[in-house]
């Protein structure tokens, strides 16, 4: 799987099955940790340069923010993946016992 934001986009295109878009949909969390791994970088810079607190502040929201997308990813992209086949395939139910029906009582 690529790494890079546009190959990943670009990957899209031949993800046909289940796996493939969840193996997309995994990496992108993955990116969007770094991201917000780059986000809390330039709000601790923004901090330490005392640029003006909104600046830091919107930073932090968004580094939240990536962090949040992040883990919504990793619980909605196991849905895409195929279904996978149970281990061992159940036993078919038994058969209903063939019953003839009791005569009619005779009056």
């Amino acid at each position: 799987m690529p790494t890079a934001l546009d190959e990943l986009l670009q990957s899209l295109a031949t993800a046909r099955d289940g796996d493939q878009q969840h193996a997309v949909l995994a990496q992108l969390a993955e990116q969007l940790r770094n991201a917000a791994e780059i986000l809390e970088w330039a709000r601790n810079n923004a901090h330490w340069r005392q640029l003006p607190a909104p600046t830091w502040e919107w930073l932090r929201t968004a580094t939240e923010t990536a962090r949040d997308l992040a883990d919504g990813l990793d619980e909605v992209g196991p849905a895409f993946a195929s279904p996978r086949a149970p281990a061992t395939a159940p036993a078919p139910p038994a058969p209903a016992a063939h019953r003839t029906p009791a005569p009619a009582p005779r009056r």
